[in-house]
């Protein structure tokens, strides 16, 4: 077993003793990630940046085509103003997220991934 997998092992069982819901420290993008290879940690062990970053892309991505296609196309938003609205929505979603995260990590008093 690798360091990596030792920790994500140690984290599940820490997070299991909480009260957060399995779907919340397990979520389904976590779950698509291990399953293609990618050493991912469970969000609450996560970098503030790393959420931000990687929630906010694909929020941003997913939101924005849903909303290209249902209703910003056929009411005439310019391609740049679409991108630029994604993005927006992509970062506050990603902080938002991030910040979820990093108070429920501190409520619960977690340790740090270093530390498991």
């Amino acid at each position: 077993m690798t360091d990596h997998q030792r920790k994500f092992v140690a984290a599940l069982a820490e997070l299991e003793r909480t009260k957060i819901w399995p779907s919340n420290y397990n979520p389904p993008l976590l779950r698509l990630q291990r399953r293609l290879g990618w050493p991912a940690r469970p969000p609450h062990y996560a970098p503030f940046w790393g959420i931000v970053v990687g929630y906010g892309i694909w929020f941003g991505v997913v939101w924005g085509l849903l909303m290209w296609f249902a209703a910003w196309r056929g009411q005439g938003f310019l391609p740049v103003v679409a991108i630029g609205t994604a993005a927006f929505a992509g970062a506050l979603f990603g902080g938002m997220m991030a910040l979820y995260y990093r108070i429920s990590h501190r409520k619960h008093g977690l340790s740090r991934w270093e530390d498991l």
